[in-house]
C-alpha cells in the first residue's frame, strides 16, 4: 500500500484518538470531583485562617486589622514588636462607636473592646515595652478585629511585626498569614464570601458539564474501535 495512504489514514483518525483518550483520562477525574466536592467544600469552610493587615493610623499610630475565617480557637495570643522605640499602648477598638470599620455590616462588638495593653488586655505586662503580647478571648469566626497601636516613635506600619506564638495549653491549628491575594476571600465580609463561593460552584458545574459533553464529530466507541482495527490491518499489510 502506498505510503501516502497510510499517512492519510493516520491523520484522519488522530483527532478521534485524541478525543477518546482525553475522555478516558478525564472520566475518573470527573467522577472523583463529583463525589468529593462536598468534602472539599466542608474542609474549606472549616479551615482556620487568621489574616493580619496593617496601615498607618490617623493619630500617628498603626491600625492593625485581624480577619478570621473558619473554626477559631478559644483564644489567640497576638505578639506585636516595634522595630524602634516602645509600644506604649494597644487598644482593641469598638468599631461601631469609633467608626473605624466603614462598610462592615457586623454589629457584634467584642467583650474586650476598649480594653488596653498595658492594662486589662495584658495584665501580666504592666509597662510599655518593644514587645507586647495580648490575648484576645473569645475568638469568633468571620469576625473583624482592629487594634490601635501607639508607639514612642512614629513608625511606618511595615516597622511593626505581628505574629502568633502559642503558649502552653493553647490548641492552635490555625494558619496565620499576612494579607495577600491568596487570602482575599478570607478578608471579605460574609455575604461576599458566599457570593464568591456560589460563583465558584457555578463555574465548576459548567466546566464539568462541558467536559462530559460529547464533542461534535466524535464517533461512538464501538465504531472507533472498528476503525482502529482497519488502520492496524492496513499498517501490517
Amino acid at each position: 500500500m502506498p505510503h501516502f495512504l497510510t499517512l492519510a489514514a493516520l491523520r484522519k483518525n488522530v483527532g478521534t484518538a485524541v478525543a477518546l483518550s482525553t475522555t478516558l483520562v478525564l472520566a475518573p477525574l470527573l467522577a472523583f470531583s463529583e463525589t468529593t466536592v462536598k468534602g472539599i467544600i466542608d474542609r474549606w469552610l472549616s479551615q482556620c485562617v487568621v489574616v493580619f493587615d496593617s496601615q498607618a493610623g490617623a493619630d500617628g499610630g498603626v491600625l492593625v486589622r485581624i480577619h478570621t475565617f473558619g473554626e477559631m480557637p478559644k483564644t489567640l495570643p497576638i505578639t506585636l514588636v516595634a522595630k524602634a522605640g516602645q509600644i506604649e499602648r494597644i487598644t482593641l477598638l469598638n468599631h461601631i462607636e469609633q467608626g473605624t470599620a466603614k462598610g462592615e455590616p457586623n454589629l457584634l462588638v467584642h467583650p474586650q473592646a476598649n480594653q488596653r495593653c498595658p492594662g486589662a488586655l495584658c495584665e501580666e505586662q504592666p509597662i510599655a515595652a518593644e514587645r507586647l503580647t495580648i490575648r484576645v478571648t473569645p475568638m469568633s469566626p468571620n469576625y473583624f478585629y482592629q487594634l490601635r497601636v501607639l508607639t514612642s516613635e512614629v513608625l511606618n506600619h511595615e516597622d511593626l511585626s505581628i505574629y502568633v506564638r502559642p503558649l502552653k495549653g493553647d490548641n492552635m491549628a490555625c494558619r496565620v498569614e499576612r494579607a495577600t491575594v491568596a487570602n482575599f476571600v478570607a478578608r471579605r465580609p460574609r455575604e461576599i464570601q458566599l457570593l464568591i463561593f456560589s460563583l465558584g460552584v457555578v463555574v465548576v458545574t459548567v466546566l464539568i458539564t462541558l467536559l462530559r459533553s460529547k464533542p461534535e464529530g466524535v464517533p461512538d466507541e464501538k465504531l472507533s474501535a472498528r476503525r482502529y482495527r482497519r488502520v492496524s490491518d492496513q499498517l501490517r499489510k
